[in-house]
């Protein structure tokens, strides 16, 4: 449990902080949430969105 929140409170933090940066480099935030969420997750391995999310991460529908 003490994972999950970490990484939710990381997701938070670099959101904005991305989205900081974004504005005062006059960038669409978009690109910099991306590569945020690039390094976080396949790069640095930092979050782990099978873990955070579980079965919500893929829903089915009926």
């Amino acid at each position: 449990m003490e994972n999950v929140l970490v990484q939710l409170a990381a997701v938070a933090i670099f959101g904005i902080g991305a989205q900081w940066l974004a504005w005062r480099l006059r960038l669409p935030s978009i690109l910099l949430l991306l590569l945020f969420g690039f390094l976080l997750g396949p790069v640095l391995g930092i979050i782990h969105p099978d873990e955070l999310l579980g079965e919500a991460l893929f829903p089915s529908f009926p």
